[in-house]
């Protein structure tokens, strides 16, 4: 079942309303597992487009997750997140909200000497 608009996706949704981050995430997999989202890669030079399925993202999400409670910082500590690639730090920031840790991000540079003059 391919969703086209925002409201098809939200209609969806209605009948279990998610309660939490984790629902969000999960339901998001339920529903649509092979459905993409796409990455900017800002280290290379032509800012290629990768993609990942929200089933393998997840996966990679979560595992993040778990290696960072592994740290034993508190619930609620902020953690610092300046990744090179786009992907990594979307993965941080949804890791570490889902670990109960706030996300502090800070974009890296593009390699692309244009995009850091422009900064």
């Amino acid at each position: 079942m391919a969703i086209t608009t925002t409201t098809e996706f939200l209609t969806n949704f209605e009948t279990s309303v998610p309660n939490t981050l984790h629902d969000v995430i999960a339901q998001a997999v339920d529903h649509y597992p092979s459905h993409e989202l796409a990455f900017i890669t800002s280290s290379a030079h032509d800012s290629t487009i990768q993609t990942k399925s929200f089933s393998t993202f997840n996966q990679y999400v979560r595992s993040l997750a778990r290696a960072m409670l592994e740290w034993g910082k508190p619930t609620g500590s902020v953690v610092v997140v300046y990744l090179t690639e786009h992907e990594d730090n979307m993965a941080a920031v949804w890791a570490c909200l889902l670990a109960g840790y706030v996300p502090c991000l800070q974009p890296a540079l593009s390699a692309q000497q244009a995009h850091k003059e422009g900064h």
